[in-house]
């Protein structure tokens, strides 16, 4: 046999392989956990000496998740995605994820191995990530004589232990800085939170984690949607090939055999506001020069001489959406007074918003932060989140969710600024 035969029939089985595990069928199966409870599991079966154990995020599966753990068997990766909130019959939301403390997230690593003999590797995105990490702690904390997880794989993190006040820096969960295990990160590129990462990534390396960071472009999440976009299939094309990649770079570190001791769990209520609040961060607004929805350029440096609202939303952010109407009657109620109304899209392209606005009736300027930069400068983390600066250009409120912005108490506290 001829050494350009081999390489063909080697290149043609590869590409039968390939074809197999595609076609390899998700099945459903039970995994027994401490406490006699029995977590749910869609298991995605194939050849290979890894497997990932893929936690449900606080919004439950979707389709894109399935659309990629359906392709991480051409990968040779055996993927089991558990929806453990689900299998205990808690409330879907983060407050139910936030309950679990790692316990059967560790029962089901070593189940797994047992079952297979793999070597096991965690993931979830959004807070799903921080139970991925509580669980790889809890089987440290086992004292395991076989070292057989490598490590975990989170998509866009979400780590605050609440959403703060608008100006304020997050309170990050414990497990942040109790963390001593190798992980990579695939962080959405257009994420709300993503200007709060290399604070994030400081933190996770306390203990020196070895850490591997990749940013997926165009997206702010590859699941947030529940029909996948083309953007994020587009976005989560090359990630099986990657993992693939970095599954050995991870078993190459060894895990710590003890885990880091977990700090006192912070219990403090969410800073999300119900109404207009004092401003308590960084007093001075951040200049900004940005193109509106008809392609002018604004150049906002002086917030002084007027009383100026400005508010950062998205298209796909309920909340937003809500509050226009009153924001609109804002703005007709402000007409000929020291007053200015600014609306930032926060990182969605032109046409999508403009696309929204043929359906939406807007009365302020709308500019588009098509990076989101300067959401970023502004220290913006959830939307909308709205600065009332004063007329000698400092901020003096600030709310980080919709309200009603045409109250009577609201209009009076904006016109006590105008004095």
């Amino acid at each position: 046999m001829t050494t350009v035969f081999r390489l063909l029939l080697s290149f043609f089985l590869g590409i039968q392989v390939a074809i197999v595990n595609t076609g390899v069928a998700a099945e459903e199966i039970v995994a027994p956990v401490s406490d006699d409870v029995e977590i749910m599991i869609t298991r995605f079966p194939a050849q290979g000496e890894y497997l990932l154990i893929w936690l449900a995020p606080e919004y439950g599966f979707r389709k894109a998740h399935r659309s990629l753990a359906d392709r991480l068997p051409e990968q040779n990766i055996e993927v089991w995605q558990a929806d453990i909130v689900e299998s205990l019959f808690l409330p879907q939301g983060n407050s139910s994820l936030k309950q679990l403390d790692g316990k059967y997230i560790a029962d089901l690593i070593e189940y797994a191995h047992r079952l297979t003999g793999k070597n096991i590797v965690v993931s979830g995105d959004s807070y799903a990530a921080m139970s991925a990490l509580l669980g790889a702690r809890r089987w440290q904390g086992r004292n395991q004589a076989d070292s057989y997880l490598v490590g975990a794989i989170l998509f866009s993190p979400y780590s605050y232990a609440y959403i703060p006040p608008l100006g304020l820096p997050p309170e990050y969960m414990p497990i942040v800085e109790s963390t001593n295990i190798p992980l990579v990160i695939y962080q959405a590129q257009n994420s709300g939170i993503v200007g709060q990462f290399d604070e994030l990534l400081a933190k996770l390396r306390t203990n020196d984690s070895p850490i591997y960071t990749r940013m997926v472009p165009d997206v702010m999440s590859l699941f947030y949607e529940e029909e996948p976009t083309p953007a994020m299939k587009n976005s989560a094309q090359p990630i099986p090939g990657s993992i693939r990649l970095m599954l050995p770079v991870l078993a190459r570190h060894e895990i710590p055999a003890m885990p880091v001791p977990l700090k006192q769990t912070l219990t403090a209520e969410s800073g999300i506001d119900i109404y207009l609040k004092d401003f308590n961060g960084n007093n001075e607004p951040v200049a900004f020069t940005l193109t509106d929805i008809n392609g002018n350029t604004i150049v906002k440096s002086d917030f002084s001489r007027k009383v100026t609202v400005v508010n950062f939303w998205a298209t796909w952010c309920p909340p937003c959406i809500e509050e226009i109407p009153s924001l609109n009657r804002l703005k007709q109620k402000m007409e000929g007074r020291p007053f200015e109304l600014i609306s930032i899209n926060y990182a969605e392209d032109r046409s999508t918003v403009a696309k929204f606005l043929q359906q939406v009736k807007v009365d302020f300027p709308v500019l588009l932060d098509h990076s989101g930069a300067t959401a970023h400068r502004w220290n913006v983390i959830t939307y909308p989140s709205t600065f009332v600066i004063d007329r000698q250009g400092k901020f003096r409120y600030g709310v980080n969710a919709a309200i009603e912005w045409d109250t009577p108490e609201l209009i009076q506290k904006l016109e006590s600024l105008m004095n």
